[in-house]
Order: structure tokens, then C-alpha cells, then sequence
């Protein structure tokens, strides 16, 4: 049995990219794999990147009325500066303290949203991963009154000391109490991830708020729109297949020789998946699908695909999820049977970017694919 994922709009070979699929796949690897589909751990993960075969405007759309020189909020998140002013337009200044003071899984899950990943070496992601872990243990049965705390980096150094591991005495040498240790790593990059969110948290009143979202939703709608039409002008025949469906078959392919599959899908890649699975390769047997963010079901109404099955006979099981803050995601058990809808609510400001990057929908898909399986 093996993991494949498969991409969404605007993914394009470089650091950037390697970066965020390294710390999606220590996510995958610390839950999904660890405790959703355990004899699937250690197991490596497949990312075809059908990305570079896609809409050669996916650098930057020139036409798009946008800023350029506008601050980004995240390495590689849009910008969002002005929503974040209209969402609060007093600038607090502590965001993420009154989140915590509600729900503290959501004060992690924007943490993490915000992490700017430019920069981090192989050994910074582990540890990011690594403790994401931990926050997401440690949430549900914490030992912090987030009332008590009014400072967002003073959280932050809470959170990361109260789930840092405990550090082992020298072998003969007695310990005066136990003491944490800190990732280094996962701190620094959290505190500038606050750092980053209260900079921005300062802006233009509320009549550049449509400006705004422009800013937010432009480049990636003209992404999927161009992506999409690309993918539908070359996806071939199943006697001749496009690129980008040869290249997500032969990874589906290469795994599918160590077992049955369990395949994610986001975005775009959700609709090339079904695609490949229903008419493609029927033959390929899936264990669970997950679709996140997709617009299968939308797709579908529009008939725009060729063959038309429901959940494809050679898919066991399929969980669909949906954030109704996403903009580009869509249900999909209303009209292709056999799928199971779940609603996710990232809370953030763009959606569609922040599922994988969040401990809590990395946790709770794990329970809900485990739930499935047994």
C-alpha cells in the first residue's frame, strides 16, 4: 500500500515547492500515515508535479490590476494585508491571543498557516512537523488558561515549552527536575510567524477591502481557470493520454505495485484524479480517495467529465472535504454517489492554501480516514 498526492493550480518547480511538499509529507507521515493508515508508515509518498505541463502564465498573470510591491502575509500566501485591516480594523495587534482564548487548535492551525517556509533547511521542517504534532496532542487536553496570557509571542513560548520534549539526563547523573528543551527551529519560525501576522495587521480603512480581495483571489482563479483549460485542450484518450494524465498515471502506477492506493488530491488535482480513475484507468484499485478543496462535484454538474460513474467502481472509499470559507472547493455527494462530504474550517483568509499546512485537519483527517477503514 502506498500514498500518492497529487497537486492543485499554481504549483511550479522550485525551493518554494520542495519546501512545502516536504513539510506536507512530514505531516502525512506523523498522522495519516502514523495513525490513520499505520502499516503505511515510514512509507514513501508520491508527488507527480503535473504542475510544470500546466498554463504557462502560472508565474504571474500579467493582466491581474494587482500591487506587486504589496506585502505578502506568509512566504508563499497571497496578499492579504488590506482583509486582515478590514477584518480588524482597531489593530489589536493580538490576533492569535483571542483566537487561543477561543479555540486554541484554530490559534495553532493559523500558525501554522503563516509559517514562511523560504529559507528552512530539511532539518527545520522535521522539527516543525514534530511539533505540530505535539500541539495538536497537547490541544486536546491542555494545561493552559490562554485567558492568563496577553501577548502573542508570550503564547507562542508557552506553547512550544509546554509541549517540548522533556530532556534525559546524562546516564549515573541525578536530575534537579525535569526540564524542556525547546526546538529551536519550530520556535523561531512560529514567533515570526506572529511577527509577520501583527505587521500586516495595521492597514488601509475598510474602502480598499474589494481591492483586497481582487489581490486575494485573482492570481489564483486565473491559475485554475488556466490550468483547467490547458488540462482540457491536451487530457487526450485513453488510447492516447495527455502529459499531465500520463504523468499522474505512471506515479499511480509505480504505487499501485506495493498495494492497494491511498491517494489525496487537492484543488485541480482532485478533478484529474477522477478523471484518471473513472475514465482513464478504471482498472487502477483505490483504497481511500480523499479529495480536499476540489471542484469535482461542480465539474461534474457542468459535465465536464467523459465518464460520468458516481464513485468509480475501483475506488473503495471516497472522503470529500470542504471549507466553506474556501472559494475554489465544492461539495460532492450531491451528486456523485458513494462520496462522503466532511466540512473542515481552516478560518483563515485564504482557504484554499491552508489545509495541509494546519496540525488540526492533518489530525482529524487521520481519525476520519482510520474511521473509514475499520
Amino acid at each position: 500500500m502506498a500514498l500518492v498526492f497529487v497537486h492543485g493550480i499554481g504549483n511550479r518547480d522550485g525551493r518554494a515547492y520542495a519546501n512545502k511538499v516536504a513539510l506536507r509529507d512530514a505531516l502525512f507521515q506523523r498522522f495519516l500515515l502514523a495513525r490513520g493508515v499505520p502499516e503505511l508508515a515510514g512509507s514513501e509518498i508520491r508527488n507527480p508535479l503535473w504542475g510544470e505541463l500546466g498554463t504557462a502564465v502560472g508565474w504571474s498573470p500579467a493582466t491581474l490590476p494587482i500591487d506587486r510591491n504589496s506585502e505578502r502575509l506568509g512566504g508563499d500566501d497571497p496578499v492579504v494585508a488590506d482583509l486582515v485591516a478590514v477584518a480588524d480594523p482597531g489593530g489589536s495587534g493580538m490576533p492569535l491571543v483571542q483566537a487561543a482564548r477561543i479555540d486554541l487548535h484554530g490559534a495553532v492551525d493559523l500558525l501554522y498557516s503563516l509559517l514562511d517556509l523560504r529559507g528552512r533547511d530539511d532539518a527545520e521542517i522535521e522539527e516543525l512537523a514534530d511539533q505540530a504534532v505535539a500541539l495538536a496532542d497537547w490541544c486536546e487536553h491542555p494545561d493552559l488558561d490562554a485567558t492568563t496570557v496577553d501577548d502573542d509571542r508570550e503564547l507562542v513560548e508557552l506553547l512550544v515549552r509546554r509541549t517540548a520534549p522533556v530532556a534525559v539526563p546524562a546516564p549515573g547523573v541525578e536530575a534537579l527536575g525535569a526540564r524542556r528543551r525547546m526546538r529551536v527551529a519550530a520556535h523561531a519560525a512560529l514567533i515570526a510567524a506572529v511577527d509577520r501576522y501583527r505587521r500586516s495587521n495595521v492597514g488601509p480603512p475598510v474602502r480598499h477591502a474589494a481591492a483586497a480581495l481582487r489581490r486575494l483571489i485573482g492570481r489564483p482563479v486565473s491559475l485554475l481557470i488556466g490550468d483547467v483549460l490547458v488540462y482540457l485542450a491536451s487530457r487526450g484518450s485513453p488510447e492516447r493520454p495527455g502529459e499531465v494524465v500520463s504523468l499522474v498515471v505512471r506515479d499511480l502506477e509505480e504505487a499501485s505495485r506495493e498495494g492497494p492506493l491511498i491517494v489525496v488530491a487537492h484543488s485541480m488535482g482532485g478533478n484529474i484524479v477522477y478523471d484518471v480513475l473513472s475514465y482513464f484507468r478504471p482498472d487502477l484499485e483505490v483504497d481511500t480517495l480523499v479529495t480536499v478543496g476540489t471542484q469535482v462535484g461542480f465539474f461534474e454538474e457542468l459535465g465536464m467529465f467523459p465518464a460520468r460513474a458516481g464513485r468509480p467502481a475501483n475506488v473503495r472509499r471516497w472522503i470529500n472535504v470542504v471549507d466553506r470559507g474556501d472559494l475554489l472547493s465544492y461539495t460532492a455527494a450531491p451528486v456523485l454517489d458513494g462520496v462522503i462530504d466532511y466540512e473542515f474550517p481552516t478560518d483563515a483568509l485564504w482557504a484554499h492554501g491552508a489545509y495541509f499546512r494546519q496540525p488540526t485537519f492533518h489530525a482529524r483527517l487521520a481519525a476520519r480516514v482510520r474511521e473509514a477503514r475499520s
